[in-house]
């Protein structure tokens, strides 16, 4: 495994932030699943390029940001975080593949804004 999992979920906020979507692949799998609040967001990592782009469209000026990181003892391969965007906050569960890469992502809306 190359590096910790919270560097590279720090890795992946910069990168989305930056609008650095076609460099996605160094810290995702190819065939990665993102759901929120169980529907599937995105089943791949070019699924993955539009999404967080038409992201950045919508919601030019929203950054994500990381407030909180536990790594899951028990499964190395688990990461869990808490994440800001705008005004929401998402509880997510990383899980990663024997390289390093974040296979899935399940999100989760805690916190939705008002506007």
């Amino acid at each position: 495994m190359t590096g910790s999992h919270k560097e590279k979920i720090e890795q992946f906020v910069q990168m989305v932030n930056n609008r650095d979507v076609n460099h996605l692949d160094n810290v995702l799998d190819n065939n990665v699943e993102k759901k929120e609040n169980s529907k599937t967001i995105y089943s791949n990592l070019q699924e993955a390029r539009e999404f967080y782009s038409i992201e950045h469209e919508t919601f030019p000026k929203s950054q994500f940001k990381s407030i909180e990181f536990k790594e899951d003892d028990s499964n190395k391969n688990t990461a869990h975080a808490t994440i800001t965007f705008g005004n929401n906050i998402h509880n997510i569960t990383y899980i990663f593949n024997s390289d390093g890469k974040i296979q899935n992502i399940d999100s989760h809306l805690e916190q939705k804004s008002e506007e």
